[in-house]
């Protein structure tokens, strides 16, 4: 049974080979503060996936912001876990230590600020954040309040420090007057060695000369190297010394008093605080993953359910850092699933075989750690909760093992270990021995952990194991392309076909003699010379199949462009054809208000002086504008009538062409019909095509006898006239507005019988809406009295059902 200690053992091992520690160390080199570089340099690699999930859309989320430049920065957040600690037993904290809590505060109090203006519908990771950063204002204030910037405590932070300060500050001056006056005293000056004053352990002395020690009365504090100068506090200014340093001590006593008080209010606030800190460095972290992932452009994968991984131009985020100068060939990878879980690379060395290993061990350990990989978008990754890695020459001089023992020595641990949910990767599986047991012990392994549940790559040289992947659907093939006319690598991985090492052509190329290449190529055997032809003519029907797919993508964009300009040219036409068509309209609509208008002018002339003359004039008149405004009308001419062969003009397009479908016809307005113009069929509204000359006299003609201008009022008639004008006098005419309806209706019985003996008709009764009660008396009495259809309500232009006209 495999220990645990084997176990720790493989994961070290794994992560040594993999570099893991480096790439920590370029996260933690993004941070601002200690606490969030201590993070990067101990980030977890988390195994479950709802985790996993969550810290990689902090990433994400963090590097949209961080791209917007609206990240946040814990530039000035102080290291607090002893602060914390000593807030835990109830230590009274320094001044120092106090504003290290308050500047910690102030920085959780601008992430809260950044993070509320953050939508939470598109950061719902980062606002989540704003729960774990309360808010301690007036903690913050009372610290501001009693200490500066420089840690120190302010005169204000009380009364009596403030007192106790000025009274230093008075006895301070009283000193040094006292000493300027000795210093400048005729009897004592001569004593000193210098005409000034100085400090000894906190004592202000003067400089006397050691051979006139006994000129100047005080107390000896130091001396000078040489013994020549003593330094003496004279006895003066003693006694106001001792009571400053008095008044001092009392200072330093109310600054501790001041500082416990903030000390207990503190840990009053230590929940607030704990979670204030660990927030701000735990975003300061994120902060950090986004930003690297900014530098080798990293992008947040889809996780499969299953195992499988499609990596779309994969790079190694290490070779992206290391050098922003250094051109990284990004590679296709895809792996487990029905794609196969186990992938065999082949090809010649220093061909990359081994970055590609590690480019994929480095990823399954970026995802559990929350870092973006570098990767286009689209890219699916899976999650694996154990990477195992045999990668490297670890051969251990110490335990006298060779390249061969071990390396398989790591292999015994790998296969112990590793099962389903593994990531197993194996660089030159099975070399270092005999090529024929090495190849047998190599395809071995693989089955083994093939029928695990592992996915697994590895590198090799072997030929044999080229042809598991044509009998065992689960092993696939891969290589590195070589470029053989510059005898290098290309670094791009080629999934489907075997590589080979080109020994024999590189030693051809560096000039070995040719005789010795085709003994080489004699003693190779017959069945690896076939596998070998065939590996090569795979490569040339690969690289003949990569040109006809990359020209087939470019003809596809072309495609995709030509449909795009054709879509946005069918988009202008319709909406130019929409202008046009309501362009007619408006100027249709226009003229029908002019026209109608005009006639509204003429009957309104009629009615204020009623003439024959006149009437056969306007009769004329709106005989004329109905001619004008026939073949306009709305109705109809806005949609012509057309038939299959008919040539038309198509108005968007300014171009003659023939009618050779008719695709709908109602509405009107929507009705379509397919039109050719030379070689072009197009599909269009049947309101923007125009009739030729000859069909549009017969559509005018058409509109002629569909339409009627029409105003009856027939007083007075011409001969072949088929408009009457109704021309509105005293005798044709009763007004009964304003009347009592008895009072109207007599008048109205009085106004029937007058017109009928003078043969008067037809007639206008004014009787207004009002409540409708003499408009209503009215049209009973007509309707007892008079014959059917002798008598409407007028027109619009006579009055509306304001009015009734009466036939006689």
């Amino acid at each position: 049974m495999p220990s645990v200690k084997d176990d720790e053992d493989i994961q070290k091992r794994t992560l040594r080979v993999l570099e893991w520690d480096r790439l920590k160390q370029f996260v933690a080199h993004e941070a601002d503060s200690a606490g969030g570089k201590h993070l990067c340099l101990n980030l977890e690699l988390s195994e479950h996936r709802i985790v996993i999930e969550q810290i990689l859309d902090e990433t994400k989320e963090a590097l949209a912001m961080y791209q917007a430049r609206s990240g946040m920065s814990a530039a000035g957040l102080p290291e607090l876990d002893e602060v914390l600690e000593r807030l835990k037993i109830g230590a009274s904290l320094s001044s120092a230590e106090l504003l290290a809590v308050r500047n910690t505060l102030v920085i959780g109090r601008k992430f809260r600020s950044n993070l509320s203006q953050l939508e939470s519908e598109h950061f719902p990771r980062l606002t989540a954040f704003m729960s774990a950063l309360p808010q301690a204002e007036k903690l913050i204030q009372e610290i501001d309040n009693a200490i500066d910037d420089g840690g120190n405590v302010k005169d204000k932070a009380s009364p009596l420090l403030r007192s106790l300060r000025q009274e230093v500050l008075k006895y301070d001056s009283m000193i040094k007057e006292t000493l300027q006056r000795i210093i400048h005293s005729a009897t004592q000056a001569k004593a000193l060695t210098d005409p000034l004053y100085t400090q000894r352990n906190g004592r202000f002395v003067l400089p006397v000369n050691a051979s006139m020690r006994s000129s100047v009365n005080g107390i000896v504090h130091d001396s000078s190297a040489s013994g020549l100068t003593v330094y003496v506090e004279p006895i003066a200014v003693l006694e106001l010394s001792n009571q400053q340093r008095m008044k001092q001590a009392e200072i330093e006593r109310e600054i501790a008093r001041i500082l416990d008080v903030l000390t207990r209010f503190a840990i009053s606030h230590f929940e607030a605080i704990t979670d204030t800190y660990a927030t701000c460095i735990q975003l300061d972290a994120i902060m950090a993953r986004a930003k690297i992932a900014f530098k080798y452009k990293g992008e947040r994968p889809e996780l499969s359910q299953d195992e499988k991984f499609h990596l779309f131009n994969a790079r190694h985020p290490l070779l992206m850092l290391q050098d922003e100068q250094t051109v990284v060939v990004p590679n296709d990878i895809v792996l487990g699933g029905n794609a196969g879980r186990t992938l065999i690379i082949t090809g010649p060395n220093t061909g990359g075989k081994t970055v590609l290993l590690k480019t994929i061990g480095i990823f399954s350990l970026m995802l559990r750690a929350g870092l973006l990989l570098p990767v286009s978008p689209g890219s699916t990754a899976a999650i694996f909760t154990r990477v195992c890695a045999d990668i490297g020459d670890e051969q251990s001089l110490e335990q006298s093992l060779s390249t061969f023992s071990s390396h398989m020595k790591n292999i015994v641990e790998v296969v112990d270990q590793c099962a389903a949910g593994s990531l197993v990767l194996l660089d030159e599986l099975g070399a270092g021995t005999d090529p024929r047991e090495g190849a047998a012990l190599a395809r071995a392994v693989l089955e083994f952990l093939n029928q695990s549940g592992a996915v697994t790559i590895s590198t090799t040289h072997f030929g044999e194991l080229k042809t598991l992947a044509y009998t065992e659907p689960s092993f696939v093939n891969g290589s590195l392309d070589f470029d053989e006319q510059t005898l290098s690598p290309t670094y791009k991985l080629r999934l489907g076909v075997p590589g080979s090492s080109k020994a024999t052509t590189i030693a051809r190329r560096l000039g070995l003699n040719a005789s010795v290449i085709d003994r080489a190529r004699e003693l190779v055997e017959v069945h690896d010379q076939d596998l070998q032809r065939t590996v090569e003519l795979l490569e040339i029907k690969l690289r003949e199949a990569t040109v006809r797919e990359e020209q087939a993508q470019v003809a596809k964009q072309q495609a995709e462009e030509l449909k795009r300009e054709t879509e946005e040219q069918m988009r202008k036409l319709e909406l130019d054809t929409r202008a046009l068509r309501q362009k007619q309209i408006n100027e249709i609509e226009s003229e029908f208000k002019v026209g109608k208008d005009y006639i509204k002018h003429l009957i309104a002339d009629l009615q204020k002086q009623p003439s024959i003359t006149k009437a056969q004039k306007a009769q004329q008149e709106m005989e004329k504008v109905r001619n004008e405004l026939g073949w306009k009308n709305l109705a109809e001419d806005r949609v012509p009538t057309l038939t299959v062969g008919q040539s038309v003009k198509v108005l968007s397009l300014n171009q003659i062409g023939v009618v050779t479908e008719i695709i709908s016809e109602t509405p009107k307005e929507a009705a379509q019909v397919t039109v050719k113009c030379g070689n072009l069929r197009i599909k269009v509204p049947k309101t923007d095509l125009e009739m030729l000359a000859q069909d549009k006299q017969k559509q005018i003609q058409l509109n002629k006898q569909k339409s009627t201008v029409k105003v009856e009022a027939p007083v007075h008639r011409t001969k072949g006239s088929t408009i009457d004008v109704f021309v509105r006098t005293a005798a044709n005419t009763l007004d009964l507005r304003g009347k009592r309806v008895d009072d109207g209706m007599a008048d109205l019985v009085q106004f029937l019988d007058d017109n009928l003996l003078t043969n008067t008709s037809p007639l206008m009764i004014i009787h207004g809406h009002g409540t409708g009660a003499m408009k209503n008396a009215v049209r009973d009495y007509l309707h007892k009295q008079m014959p059917k259809g002798t008598y409407r309500p007028g027109d619009i232009h006579e009055g509306g059902d304001g009015v009734t006209m009466v036939t006689l």
